[in-house]
């Protein structure tokens, strides 16, 4: 058996997701994982599929196909997994006035720390005094790093940008800053 990561790219429309599950059940293939959005008229995804040896070809050429109906699929099989370092899943909500550059500045923030961003969802909406931002992120701390050095870090940032920070951790603990 091998695991396949597709990634899917092409304008959204009724049964898109039902295509790409009936060409991986036809070719005896298991649906592991995914992550699969709609965003401004295209849908979007990652999928994780295992399937046996001798269907893999046939289920690569089987994918291709969906090119015909506006899919754009790319398929790189996982050689060995990776043991990810022990670590905490907390997850960030930023809200605040919408502007260029906030993605960045917390992006390279967490990342100076050496923390993955597992999950990252954006979205603005129109709200009293302009357009408003919410970004939420799930991190995966590894148990070395301080986590509350983090949380002061990323803290003090959204201070000096003027947005709200809301923190969740795996203890169930939520605190505002």
């Amino acid at each position: 058996m091998i695991e396949l990561v597709l990634t899917i790219i092409g304008r959204d429309r009724a049964g898109v997701v039902a295509e790409l599950a009936d060409v991986v059940r036809f070719h005896e293939g298991n649906w592991k994982r995914s992550e699969l959005a709609e965003i401004a008229g295209t849908f979007a995804g990652v999928v994780v599929v295992q399937v046996d040896d001798d269907h893999a070809d046939e289920l690569l050429t089987n994918l291709l196909i969906l090119r015909e109906q506006g899919l754009h699929i790319t398929a790189q099989q996982i050689e060995e997994p990776v043991d990810a370092p022990e670590a905490q899943e907390v997850r960030l909500r930023f809200t605040g006035d919408d502007r260029p550059g906030i993605v960045h500045e917390l992006s390279t923030t967490i990342s100076g720390f050496g923390i993955s961003i597992a999950r990252l969802g954006t979205g603005t909406s129109d709200g009293d005094g302009g357009n408003q931002f919410e970004i939420t992120t799930q991190l995966s701390v590894p148990t070395a790093v301080d986590l509350d050095a983090v949380l002061e870090s990323i803290g003090n940032l959204t201070d000096n940008l003027g947005i709200a920070l809301h923190v969740e951790d795996l203890t169930g603990d939520d605190t505002d800053a």
